[in-house]
């Protein structure tokens, strides 16, 4: 048996409540950041406010909810994973499990243009947060089905990477 990840998955109402609870809930002396996006200019682009990445977030729910007048009860997803590996990660390295787990959890599918937006915030030395709205880009419901599921087989198989990256 290897180290490995927890990964949890709810989700929530309020994307602006739920990146400021992350960002307050931060371990002591540890600036949070954002790490990953589903724009390469976001991740540019550290010095955004809470409310205008909520903003950004939000935008295809505001736009489906003009179009249909309805509103999701729960837009919000939030995958919080925790290294239980022993190893500190470095960015690239958190980047890439992010990126597994987005399109493991039918976040953002590979080669998927009209994916939901997404970002990952660095809150401590050994967690990522990951939080999505779950309305895609086009204005589509994400296919989420069984996402727990799969973001934990994401981990799985980066923590098994890892063992036998050590192991080497």
């Amino acid at each position: 048996m290897h180290p490995s990840f927890d990964c949890h998955i709810r989700r929530s109402a309020d994307t602006a409540a739920l990146l400021t609870t992350l960002h307050a809930n931060r371990d002591e002396g540890f600036e949070p950041y954002l790490l990953a996006a589903w724009s390469p200019h976001l991740e540019a682009a550290n010095a955004l406010s809470l409310a205008h990445l909520a903003q950004l977030l939000d935008e295809p729910l505001h736009a489906r909810e003009q179009r249909t007048g309805r509103r999701p009860a729960r837009p919000a997803w939030h995958c919080s994973v925790v290294n239980h590996t022993g190893r500190i990660l470095s960015d690239e390295q958190w980047a890439a499990l992010v990126k597994a787990i987005v399109a493991a959890a039918g976040i953002e599918p590979d080669g998927d243009t009209a994916a939901c937006r997404w970002v990952a915030l660095r809150r401590s030395r050994r967690s990522v947060d990951l939080v999505a709205n779950v309305i895609r880009q086009d204005g589509r419901w994400a296919r989420i089905h069984q996402d727990t599921f799969h973001a934990r087989s994401a981990c799985d198989h980066y923590a098994g990477a890892l063992t036998v990256q050590l192991a080497a």
